[in-house]
């Protein structure tokens, strides 16, 4: 395939420009600023169309890059000839892609040709865009020769079978983005988080024999404790019983008794008050943890879940739009069938097969042009909105359950207020109490050993509220124990279901990279060697030190190690770069040449190098057409 001319209408700087190529080598020298890399970039939109077609600023956005600077017709054509036919390709561009105007014609006949479709690039050379920057194309600013499946597709020449490695990097992609979904050794890791919480719920469950255990000592205690209190109330008792007192003082005593036992009632009332509020809060705070936790599963789910519906949306839409391409290549060879038909170059019999072309092509453009579906309903999709679902739901309820306590505690504070001051103004009505000893006993004797009575019966009182309080507490953790308990079996089966899904993911993995590597290491013999004949052509030395691997990767033996050339000087790393992507064009186009379009590619050579790099140029053209623009009247 060779280059005969082009014509740039209006592209970028460039305007009213036409240019015939030779056959061999083709020198655009000019200076600085002329438009040589706008030259090669138009070559390379014409076949391939522009880069950043989203992107919003020109630096991006090659359409916007190259708009015509004086304004008129947007594009050219180029004339090209493959085999033993001539084609003439006019392309106008608009200011999005779909006002593009693509028109194909063959420049024997001057009819049009429907032989080559708006994606000439890849039906004439065989490889996408990125694999034609990284071998036909040399580009000032992009020096890239890693090989894509596309290229190593083209040098197994499996070009035909679209389904192959082509589909490799796909297929490597949704693996790959499916284990960083699962993986078990990073924290965002699916896996991982299942883990956690089965760490957490195995831990309340090896907790439980120790939690009923300790329910079960202080259920024994409260009884002792109770026994307790109700003996120092007795001995309380009998005690202000022994002290002998006169008829007023009895009245004055029964009077103040009462008052006390009503105090009492209110005392009561308030330590249950104040228990049920420690209660209620407690049970608040657990359930606001459990929230946070639950929040951020939830929060996660749906991130997780808007990504897949994004990813899933951008298949639809590209699945569809590979089914409009398809309709539309049918509805072109259906189109062709008929006038072979009525031209006569049909057989009648076979008119069946048009027919049947242009129904199917019909049918699948009608199904295609439905919109992508905006809620698609995938397994995976399902399975996170019914997650989303339960954690929803669990957060509702907890919710629900955190303003039920709320309210609780705000109408416990206002009873608990309320009782203490009645009791403020119940121990504000106690009658003075006048205590004589007939005995001899002084008053303050009898008052310190009654408040001495006092004080134990209220640390008895305490110590009892305490151990009922603590029952309540091993109550409800036993309760989360045991649902945690029951949760386990079902937990535990997920993970390994999912661990199951990870390794089944990164074997496959492993048995595509391996078929791959197996596939391409066929080809690195004679890649080698013509690496190491164009290296010694440049540099007029031997190339024995260098190594390659089944992804066509350059390494330098130095000091019996492999050295990266990234780690080499500029002039190193392109002359290497070069004579890699100059090994696998010769790879991939055994039988007819492309041509070749180098941007400068030696301005980073020294002296010594350069004289190896025109001597290539020269050789090289005996087999390529090259279209090679340089600046600088040493470097040709």
């Amino acid at each position: 395939m060779k280059l005969i001319s082009c014509h740039i209408e209006n592209f970028g700087k460039l305007k009213d420009l036409t240019y015939y190529f030779e056959d061999d080598l083709n020198v655009l020298f000019a200076e600085n600023g002329w438009g040589k890399s706008t030259f090669a970039a138009f070559l390379r939109v014409m076949f391939y169309g522009f880069d950043g077609e989203n992107r919003r600023n020109e630096d991006g956005n090659e359409r916007l890059r190259y708009r015509p600077w004086g304004g008129g017709v947007y594009g050219g054509s180029v004339t090209w000839s493959n085999g033993s036919k001539t084609y003439r390709m006019l392309r106008t561009f608009g200011a999005r892609k779909k006002d593009d105007i693509f028109s194909l014609f063959d420049s024997e006949t001057g009819l049009p040709s429907g032989d080559y479709t708006e994606r000439t690039g890849e039906e004439l050379f065989g490889i996408d865009k990125d694999s034609f920057c990284r071998t036909v194309f040399w580009s000032q600013s992009d020096h890239e020769t890693s090989a894509t499946t596309s290229i190593q597709a083209k040098i197994g020449d499996l070009s035909a079978q679209q389904d192959d490695l082509p589909a490799y990097d796909a297929a490597v992609k949704r693996l790959r983005k499916e284990m960083d979904r699962l993986r078990p050794d990073r924290a965002s890791g699916l896996i991982r988080k299942k883990e956690e919480r089965l760490a957490v719920l195995e831990s309340d469950a090896a907790r439980l024999p120790a939690l009923t255990a300790q329910l079960e000592e202080h259920s024994a205690r409260e009884p002792e404790l109770t026994a307790q209190l109700e003996d120092i109330r007795l001995q309380k008792q009998q005690y202000a019983l022994s002290v002998p007192e006169d008829p007023g003082e009895a009245a004055a005593r029964m009077r103040r008794q009462a008052s006390e036992k009503k105090l009492e009632a209110v005392r009561h009332r308030i330590r249950a008050s104040e228990q049920r509020l420690d209660a209620l809060s407690k049970d608040r705070r657990r359930t606001m943890l459990r929230g946070q936790k639950e929040r951020e599963q939830y929060l996660e789910i749906r991130r997780e879940l808007r990504r897949e519906i994004a990813d899933t949306v951008r298949l639809q839409k590209k699945q569809r739009s590979l089914e409009r391409a398809a309709s539309a290549a049918g509805l072109l060879v259906s189109l062709f069938l008929f006038v072979l038909y009525f031209t006569g170059a049909l057989p009648a019999p076979l008119l069946a097969i048009p027919v049947l072309v242009l129904i199917l092509s019909c049918a699948v453009l009608w199904l295609s042009s439905a919109p992508a579906d905006r809620d698609p309903q995938t397994e995976e999709i399902l399975r996170l909105r019914k997650e989303e679902e339960w954690y929803s739901s669990t957060l509702h309820s907890l919710q629900d359950k955190v303003h039920r306590t709320d309210r609780q505690i705000r109408e416990e504070n206002q009873r608990c207020e309320n009782l203490r001051k009645k009791l403020h103004e119940t121990q504000a009505a106690l009658p003075a109490e006048k205590v004589s000893g007939g005995d001899g006993r002084l008053p303050d004797e009898i008052a310190k050993v009654l408040s001495d009575f006092d004080v134990r019966e209220e640390e008895c009182r305490t110590r009892l509220r305490d151990v009922r309080l603590q029952e309540e507490e091993l109550r409800a953790s036993i309760r989360d124990c045991r649902a945690s308990q029951e949760s386990l079996p079902a937990l535990r089966a997920e993970i390994a279901a999912l661990r199951e899904q990870y390794d089944v993911c990164a074997k496959t993995l492993c048995y595509l990279e391996e078929a791959r590597n197996s596939f391409t290491s066929r080809y690195m013999n004679p890649f080698l060697r013509s690496f190491r004949r164009y290296y010694g052509m440049l540099t007029g030395q031997s190339a024995e030190s260098i190594q390659t691997d089944a992804d066509f990767s350059i390494a330098v033996m130095d000091g019996g190690q492999p050295r990266d050339p990234s780690l080499m000087s500029e002039g190193t790393q392109d002359l290497i770069s070069f004579c890699r992507r100059m090994a696998m064009i010769d790879a991939m186009y055994p039988g007819e040449k492309p041509f070749l379009v180098l941007d400068d590619p030696f301005s980073n050579l020294d002296d010594e190098r350069l004289k190896g790099g025109l001597r290539f140029l020269h050789s090289a053209s005996l087999e390529y057409q090259i279209i090679y623009l340089t600046c600088h009247k040493s470097r040709f």
